[in-house]
């Protein structure tokens, strides 16, 4: 009997939360804002890609410059690398030294995770649409926990980099697809289609989202929503092609097609350059270095997958049957995102950057799935994913030291100012940190030696896997005829160690610092924004005087 009351004691509460979404909505961006200030305050290591993107922010912020070196930065769209510069003036480290602007730039990458768990609940209440009050509480509630805890979303969420920033919008893509579904056709086509630009013109990559509007309505078989999504798709594409066209303006046409080239090398899979599928490099010991660390992803993935099968068996997808609504979303998100993810572990990167892009799909599916009433080992299982979830962060953030390369910069700056080191993975990376010794990247160790060094960083995780300059020969060699000087632990690194290598005196005059990289004369921050709103402006133009026509009588005249 008291069993009972509880239960519709709880059903009770949660049918009143149902009738105030902004309870739960405001709950899940509290625990998300709340995980995401300790994020940022326990993690200090960096790695190569941060330093790159808040060069370019800065650049962007003090010189209106796109880049962090000679040439455009091209291999991203640059919109991402705008927020940056915008962010880095509103928060005072434009003119700063680089590891301040890298921070800064985290509190915009934990911004939009925090921005991105609230569309996850958005999602999760669009989708679940036909559920009881009770449960649709539940299900946003649930949603909007696995998508704070997520393992691959928490890591990413405490970075400077673009992905925060990309699955945020792709996550918008798809909401605004479902919240416009019966708005007219210009303002359908007008919004999410530019959206659906300014996505690609975050991350190229958000193509294999931008294009699930679509998908949903051929399996749902509405002709004339697949028609709107494909030329919102169209839209898309037109407003992604400001980019090359910038480029192309800029002089840098040739740099641009490089860069892609490259980029769709990788994508394809013939050139294999981080994740799983690198030769030389064990697969076994990639997914082993990083398994604790995403348990909880890999659950939520597992849990996923099982609920898009459902999902697609419940919806007579199997059987060929025009799929409901809500299930054609839920299924067409599903699949696109399965789908990338298989592609990219079997053939391409298979990378942390692009698995995580299928993180938030992954949670969705996990709890809307099973269909109603929900089984209850959908339940315990989505309930185990959350509990792995916050003991790995408790473990891996909160317990956990993670301050290793500036740790090592100071003590080199006290105790080895001006003498040249040899870098651990990519000299870039430790410029900042180091500010009174000139790092080198050589890649085998006698050559180091003649040249002067007698310092060498290693990492035991760089060397295992290639980063860089670093190999496993080096390691060795830098063991076999050196001695330990400093050993640092780094939850991202494994350890960050120093060594001395006798030899050859070193060079007198060595330069004590590093020169900050040039700026591109050739990307113009102010040119790209000029072409995107000028683009902006005529589609806006074009889809209002088509609404004017497409809204008058027939019966009028000029």
């Amino acid at each position: 009997m008291l069993t009972a009351e509880r239960t519709e004691h709880r059903t009770s509460v949660a049918e009143r939360l149902d009738r105030r979404p902004i309870v739960i909505y405001a709950g899940g961006v509290a625990l998300a804002v709340a995980v995401y200030f300790v994020n940022l305050s326990a993690g200090l290591d960096f790695d190569l890609d941060e330093v790159m993107y808040a060069l370019a922010g800065q650049n962007v912020a003090t010189d209106g410059s796109v880049s962090w070196g000679s040439q455009p930065t091209t291999v991203h769209p640059p919109l991402h690398f705008l927020l940056i510069g915008a962010w880095t003036l509103l928060s005072g480290s434009a003119h700063g030294d680089l590891v301040g602007a890298i921070l800064h730039a985290r509190q915009l990458g934990a911004f939009f995770s925090v921005l991105t768990v609230l569309m996850v609940g958005l999602l999760a209440r669009r989708y679940a649409v036909g559920r009881g009050a009770a449960a649709r509480t539940w299900i946003v509630a649930g949603a909007m926990v696995l998508a704070t805890f997520d393992g691959f979303l928490v890591r990413f969420g405490r970075t400077g980099l673009i992905e925060p920033t990309a699955i945020f919008v792709g996550l918008l893509v798809v909401y605004l697809s479902l919240r416009l579904r019966n708005a007219t056709s210009p303002v359908y086509l007008g919004v999410v289609g530019v959206v659906s630009g300014l996505a690609l013109l975050v991350k190229e990559p958000l193509i294999f989202t931008i294009v699930v509007p679509a998908l949903a309505g051929l399996l749902e078989r509405d002709w004339a929503y697949l028609r709107r999504s494909l030329a919102a798709l169209l839209i898309g594409l037109l407003v992604w092609g400001t980019f090359p066209l910038w480029a192309v303006v800029n002089g840098a046409g040739g740099w641009w097609w490089s860069e892609h080239d490259t980029s769709l090398n990788r994508l394809a899979g013939f050139l294999q350059v981080s994740g799983l599928n690198r030769s030389g490099v064990s697969s076994a010991g990639v997914f082993g270095d990083t398994f604790t660390m995403y348990l909880s992803g890999y659950l939520i993935f597992s849990i996923g997958a099982a609920g898009l099968l459902i999902a697609a068996y419940r919806g007579g997808l199997f059987h060929r049957r025009r799929l409901g609504r809500q299930a054609a979303g839920l299924v067409a998100f599903g699949v696109v995102s399965y789908g990338f993810l298989a592609y990219c572990v079997l053939l391409g990167q298979a990378n942390e950057q692009l698995t995580v892009y299928s993180a938030a799909p992954a949670v969705l599916l996990s709890v809307l799935a099973w269909g109603r009433p929900t089984p209850r080992a959908a339940i315990v299982a989505c309930a185990l994913a959350a509990l792995v979830g916050v003991t790995t962060w408790t473990t891996d953030v909160v317990l956990t030291r993670d301050d290793a390369t500036i740790r090592m910069g100071r003590y080199l700056a006290t105790h080895n100012a001006c003498s040249p080191v040899n870098a651990t993975g990519n000299a870039m990376r430790w410029a900042p940190a180091l500010t009174a010794n000139h790092v080198y990247a050589f890649t085998d160790g006698p050559t180091a030696l003649n040249a002067g060094l007698h310092l060498f960083l290693l990492s035991p995780k760089d060397s295992r896997l290639r980063y860089g300059n670093s190999s496993p020969e080096l390691d060795t060699w830098v063991r076999t005829r050196g001695r330990p000087v400093l050993q640092l632990p780094s939850r991202r690194y494994e350890r960050i160690e120093l060594w001395s290598v006798p030899g050859p005196s070193v060079v007198t005059g060595e330069q004590c610092g590093n020169d900050r990289p040039p700026v591109s004369a050739q990307a113009s921050s102010t040119r790209f924004l000029v072409l995107l709103a000028a683009l902006i402006i005529c589609l806006a133009a074009a889809l209002y005087a088509w609404s004017i026509v497409r809204d008058r009588p027939d019966g009028d005249d000029a």
